[in-house]
């Protein structure tokens, strides 16, 4: 089955599941208010695809050329940010998922990739579950093919501007004019250090890669907790003038199938499993 709309309620929260939308949790509210920022009914046609919900990345942000190499071989993903030269943030947004089960507070989904969307088969299975713990979301990427197989995950988690966020920032990944590293890991900058402990996000730019230093953030009110297989996270607030504010936990670096160690690497019949958690306050 693959409905349009997966509607879920528990515990205080609600929330949207997209299936035809890359499985995209598309709305989700606790006690009447947004937590994520939500698909909009109105919402134009070319509105951008990562900047409501939480899209799933694969791989994730953005990778040079649209190139890597892996044992031997060169692939090529889509050059779909032609003015960077990069292939960004995959191509799981316009994927169809199969609707494994729904009940009232917990949907099951599932991705099955025959090296079409990217070079490597794969099994992606999400399930999203409501309760009075909060609203989990949980990923399991297995390796279906006969070769290892390397890769970047990601979540493109956007929330409505608060007054104030943390996140557990890290070393800062440099970036070039283009938003590809350099290779170089600098130490956090003062506003960046102000990340740790609180900052505003509306009137200031927020735009960097970051090894993580923890796995907890808190956006205003909400707590976002990560799995430890998250080691990166990626800052976004489109200048700080779009109302909006992506906090992005990452399994691997930004271009990291061309950076030595920056990627995951899944032998034949492997599997990781990830995790997220938003609490809020009643």
């Amino acid at each position: 089955m693959n409905p349009s709309i997966l509607n879920l309620c528990a515990a205080g929260w609600t929330a949207a599941v997209a299936p035809g939308l890359g499985g995209n949790l598309t709305r989700l509210e606790y006690l009447g208010r947004p937590v994520l920022r939500p698909l909009e009914d109105n919402a134009p046609p070319d509105a951008d695809p990562f900047l409501f919900g939480s899209p799933i990345l694969f791989p994730a942000n953005r990778t040079r050329g649209g190139r890597f190499a892996f044992e031997g071989a060169v692939y090529q993903l889509p050059v779909n940010e032609p003015q960077h030269d990069a292939h960004l943030h995959g191509l799981m947004h316009l994927q169809a998922f199969t609707v494994l089960s729904c009940t009232r507070d917990e949907a099951v989904l599932r991705f099955e990739n025959k090296a079409r969307v990217y070079p490597f088969p794969f099994r992606l299975t999400v399930r999203y579950r409501l309760s009075d713990r909060g609203a989990e979301s949980f990923y399991r990427i297995e390796n279906t093919g006969c070769r290892a197989m390397p890769f970047t995950f990601g979540l493109h988690t956007t929330f409505p501007e608060p007054e104030t966020f943390s996140v557990p920032l890290g070393a800062v990944q440099e970036k070039d004019a283009h938003h590809l590293p350099t290779g170089r890991i600098l130490p956090l900058s003062d506003a960046e250090r102000r990340c740790l402990s609180g900052t505003a996000s509306r009137g200031q730019v927020h735009s960097g890669y970051y090894l993580s230093g923890g796995d907890t953030a808190r956006i205003g009110p909400v707590c976002y907790q990560v799995s430890g297989g998250f080691d990166h996270w990626v800052l976004y607030n489109a200048r700080g003038g779009a109302g909006l504010l992506c906090v992005e936990p990452q399994c691997g670096a930004v271009d990291g199938l061309n950076q030595p160690g920056g990627c995951r690497i899944l032998q034949p019949g492997q599997e990781l499993r990830l995790s997220t958690r938003l609490t809020c306050p009643g």
